[in-house]
């Protein structure tokens, strides 16, 4: 006969081994760690969710693990205060670029209690991919159904010039029949809506998908501005000739309101407040596709700190942060406002710069490169100096993907470093 101790004992192996084949067995990556990031158990899925990731260097940290896609989980775990509890829900990790076949994680983090994590990552790329596919959808029959009253309708010729006209346009617009009519769509537009290296794209985007929805800044007559949606579809004859365009333009600014500070959670790094390696994706995606039609020129920069770890290392994370702050605010004080600075993860950034070339991309990360080893960060640790290495590539036949804008900004970043680090390449 078995003593209780050690039929307790059995009962609790038993559990054990329960728990353990759940574990393994589950339909979805499965990570525990301590607070600090540091793996005790996962099961395979897992393994095979984050080997893509790290490669030859093994999975010892989640958060290292993820820190080239998500560098805002750590910051997120060390916010978080409770005791117990939902640190993110269905955080939507990028993997690869933001396109229709990309790879994205859903990653989950459970706070067990003061030094227990459990991580939970699902592949969602379908779902993404569907759901993209389900927006398109949305906005045009959004366009159509909702809040008519606010609609007006007019079309246009080949040429893109108004040849039509309704009282629903004078009540949206201000503009009258006799002012409008063989205008373009920029009479709408709010001055300095669209520069000059980028004239409106909607009639382009139309003639390439069919039809077209874009939202900006718009200007009455009388000079209010509002928030337009204006949605753009081709008109054909029934044999198919193409006749010119019609056009649905609304007036949406309550809906912006709302929208942008969602928009500023979903697009913006948590701890620097620069753009997300999601949102630049999907934006230098779109901005390469742009440049290739319309012949013009485009620049990637990849910027790196140096000795970052070291930093780390001597004066704290929170100093670490403290420099990754100050990176993006010298950067933000430099460019102009269709560039887009990016954090990749860690202490890696990325600038696009549209319509620029690779002399005037080499100029902007020479200036970039001084400002940022002049600034002086303090931190609770004290003063601490930084500098950065870049790499510069330009849009050409040869490189003319985003990946491979990022393969050869990454070689030239590399050149930057074995150059001595603190210099532009």
């Amino acid at each position: 006969m078995k003593s209780s101790d050690e039929a307790q004992d059995d009962e609790l192996q038993t559990e054990h081994e329960a728990l353990l084949s759940f574990v393994y067995m589950s339909p979805v990556g499965l990570v525990r760690s301590d607070a600090a990031g540091r793996i005790d158990m996962m099961n395979p899925l897992a393994s095979q969710l984050l080997m893509p990731l790290v490669g030859a260097h093994g999975i010892d940290n989640i958060f290292e693990s993820l820190s080239s896609v998500a560098p805002e989980l750590r910051n997120l775990v060390e916010s978080f205060t409770a005791v117990r509890g939902p640190v993110c829900e269905n955080h939507r990790i990028f993997v690869t670029p933001a396109h229709e076949r990309a790879v994205v994680l859903s990653c989950s983090i459970i706070k067990i209690n003061a030094q227990l994590l459990m991580t939970v990552l699902t592949d969602v790329s379908r779902q993404v991919a569907a759901e993209r596919r389900a927006r398109q959808t949305e906005s045009w029959l959004a366009a159509i159904y909702t809040n008519v009253k606010d609609f007006s309708f007019f079309s246009l010729d080949a040429q893109g010039r108004v040849e039509s006209w309704n009282d629903s346009v004078t009540r949206v617009t201000g503009y009258s029949e006799v002012e409008a009519l063989g205008s373009t769509l920029a009479r709408f537009y709010a001055p300095g809506q669209f520069l000059p290296h980028r004239s409106p794209e909607h009639l382009a985007f139309a003639r390439d998908q069919g039809w077209h929805v874009e939202e900006c800044w718009c200007e009455t007559r009388q000079g209010t501005r509002y928030w337009g949606q204006i949605l753009v579809a081709v008109s054909r004859e029934e044999d198919g000739a193409f006749t010119g365009y019609s056009v649905v333009l609304r007036d949406i600014t309550e809906r912006k309101i709302t929208a942008d500070n969602l928009k500023r959670l979903l697009t913006t790094d948590h701890l620097t407040g620069a753009s997300s390696r999601a949102h630049f994706f999907e934006t230098a995606e779109a901005e390469i596709a742009r440049a290739q039609r319309d012949g013009e020129a485009l620049s990637l920069v990849m910027l790196d700190a140096d000795h970052f770890k070291r930093i780390n290392d001597t004066a704290g994370h929170l100093a670490g942060d403290e420099v990754l702050k100050r990176i993006v605010s010298e950067a933000k004080q430099l460019l102009r406002t269709q560039d887009v600075f990016a954090r990749l993860g860690g202490e890696e950034f990325v600038l696009m710069l549209s319509g620029a070339d690779a002399r005037y991309a080499t100029h902007v990360a020479e200036r970039l490169r001084a400002a940022i080893e002049a600034a002086r960060v303090v931190t609770q640790a004290g003063e601490v100096r930084v500098t950065v290495s870049l790499g510069c590539v330009t849009l050409s036949k040869s490189c003319s993907t985003l990946q491979a804008l990022l393969h050869a900004a990454d070689l030239a970043l590399y050149e930057a470093k074995t150059a001595g680090r603190n210099c532009v390449r």
